[in-house]
């Protein structure tokens, strides 16, 4: 069947089937700039069954263009060499330039049979397509509709993410069910669009009530708040941590995470039970913190007891492991015992060779304090009205709930920190059934979150336990992953691997480029290519969430991030001296 008796337009004829054509590729003569490299383009056909050779089933065969090879076979490589070395024009020349041949290399999609209404649904090629068939463009809504393939049958699960980048009038949809179930990853050098992907993949889950926590070092999801749609979906949290409410164990790695190396085993040891006592002594009515500042003050002579808020913190350990180093010393009875009267009951057994060890804690614990204060006050200046995160991490899922954690003002060792505190509780959570909802984890710079092997402190070794064990098994209990890197190829194989679908935008580096190619099985050579030329907010979709890998560009989202990069540096220096001269605009 031909395009023209399926009343297509004439401008829908592509180019012809030439040379070799196998049920996965074959070739077409075309046109000068007829087609372009990711086009989806048609070809019609006939089908006979083997034991029924009078049947004869039409079919339309779908294919992308891959490449696209122009030569002039009248115009051989040494005239070009003469020419350049006289500097002569070939238009000066009798030579011929316009003989020239175009051919274009397609990628076999699949094959749909031809019906009063298209459907498609497409199977596997088992036959090549006839050489010297006609290839032709399908009218907009038939592309359409093979792209989503069943996807639109399924409204509630259909995101609605881009249009074509060769056909803008053309939306296309991915399966949200397999972001959600079966992890994203999207993959892009700064500037190519990451986040611009993300906050569109966000807004349209948001629409669809799913909870959602983001971890943000950067302030990109702030902006999300903005969106009127969004207004009351959307919780920011400044990690401001209730370090009294953590055990023993993970307050450890906290303050090791600080203070920027770990206490040694004898350390945690002493610390556990310091720490127990300090938990109820801190727990203390108004008068009996009075006096255990008091008695920490004349034992230690440290003003800062008493020039600032004595309060449940890191300071305060500092404070009481000071003191327990003064106390076991042997010519301090009286402050040992008073000491244990307040509550400081570890100290009965201890003796003066634990005097260095209460020392060292209380170094770390002061280290750790300063570290803390400053991050914190760097994170809530970037996050305004925000939240403390809640007691219980857990509280950070539910349902039509964007939680986003902002990350911004921390080191990366502690970011790893409360990540990982924060997704294993998630974890915990759900596989204990404590958790009613599903949810999807967005980790921005998910190469600091998961690195591949080398060295790497404990902090983000941790890190990167949790990510790859949500990441093997997190599916089973409904904990998603979207993964967001600009270097890909830092993050760790294994947790990659387990990513399903792909959003795959401008990469220049060789290694994150050969790095995709070998983790992303649905991705060719051919596609790999098109990395390091792509536009700003044009992505490959490959993956379970999309029926092939398709060409894309993303369509913007609603909500902007905090930090303006779109704006030109120059312009941005104008607007800050602006705001500083003329006050800011009403």
């Amino acid at each position: 069947m031909r395009p023209e008796e399926r009343h297509l337009p004439a401008d829908a004829y592509v180019g012809t089937i030439v040379g070799e054509s196998t049920s996965t590729e074959f070739r077409l003569a075309v046109a000068h700039e007829a087609v372009r490299e990711q086009d989806i383009i048609a070809v019609d056909g006939e089908l006979r069954q083997p034991d029924k050779p009078e049947a004869v089933e039409r079919i339309r065969i779908w294919a992308k263009v891959q490449r696209i090879e122009r030569l002039n076979p009248l115009f051989p490589s040494e005239a070009g060499h003469e020419l350049a070395a006289t500097h002569t024009d070939p238009f000066d020349t009798v030579l011929s330039l316009s003989r020239e041949m175009v051919t274009a290399v397609c990628t076999v999609l699949g094959s749909e049979i031809i019906a009063d209404k298209p459907t498609g649904k497409l199977g596997q090629l088992r036959y090549p397509a006839r050489p010297a068939t006609r290839a032709y463009r399908p009218p907009a809504e038939d592309i359409k509709s093979v792209v989503l393939g069943e996807l639109k049958e399924h409204d509630q699960r259909a995101l609605d993410l881009a249009t074509l980048a060769n056909q803008d009038s053309i939306d296309v949809s991915v399966d949200g069910h397999a972001i959600v179930t079966r992890h994203l990853a999207i993959l892009a050098m700064t500037g190519a669009g990451k986040s611009w992907a993300s906050r569109r993949i966000i807004e349209q889950l948001a629409e669809r009530h799913y909870p959602i926590i983001i971890f943000d070092p950067h302030g990109d999801y702030t902006g999300l708040s903005d969106v009127p749609q969004l207004k009351n979906k959307v919780r920011v949290f400044h990690a401001a941590i209730p370090l009294f409410e953590e055990d023993g164990d993970e307050l450890i790695r906290i303050i090791s995470g600080l203070a920027g190396e770990p206490l040694s085993s004898t350390q945690a040891d002493v610390f556990e039970s310091l720490y127990q006592d300090a938990r109820q002594m801190l727990a203390a009515n108004g008068d009996g913190i009075s006096r255990l500042r008091d008695s920490l003050h004349s034992i230690t002579s440290n003003d800062y007891i008493r020039r600032f808020p004595f309060q449940r913190d890191l300071f305060a350990l500092s404070y009481l492991a000071q003191a327990a180093s003064m106390a076991v010393r042997k010519d301090q009875e009286e402050s040992r015992d008073a000491l244990i009267s307040l509550g400081f009951n570890s100290l009965r057994n201890a003796d003066g060779n634990r005097s260095s060890t209460y020392n060292a804690i209380a170094r770390q614990c002061r280290r750790a304090a300063f570290e803390l204060r400053n991050m914190e006050q760097r994170n809530e200046s970037r996050t305004g009205s925000s939240q403390p995160l809640p007691k219980d991490k857990r509280d950070v899922v539910d349902y039509d709930q964007i939680s986003v954690v902002s990350l911004t003002g921390y080191s990366e060792d502690f970011r790893a920190t409360l990540y990982a505190m924060i997704a294993r509780r998630i974890l915990n959570g759900r596989v204990q059934g404590e958790i009613p909802y599903p949810c999807l984890l967005v980790l921005e710079e998910a190469h600091n979150l998961s690195p591949g092997a080398g060295e790497h402190s404990t902090a983000i070794v941790r890190a990167t336990s949790i990510t790859k064990q949500i990441a093997q098994e997190g599916r089973k209990f409904g904990v998603g992953l979207v993964l967001i890197s600009q270097r890909p190829s830092r993050i760790d194989e294994t947790t990659l691997s387990q990513c399903n679908s792909f959003i795959v935008m401008r990469l220049v580096n060789p290694a994150d480029q050969s790095y995709v190619r070998r983790v992303i099985e649905s991705l060719g050579e051919d596609e790999v290519r098109l990395l390091p030329d792509l536009d700003a907010g044009e992505a490959l979709l490959s993956g379970q969430m999309i029926r092939f890998p398709v060409l894309v560009k993303m369509k913007k989202p609603d909500s902007r991030g905090e930090r303006e990069e779109d704006l030109d540096a120059f312009q941005a220096l104008a607007k800050a001296h602006d705001v500083k001269t003329k006050g800011p605009r009403p």
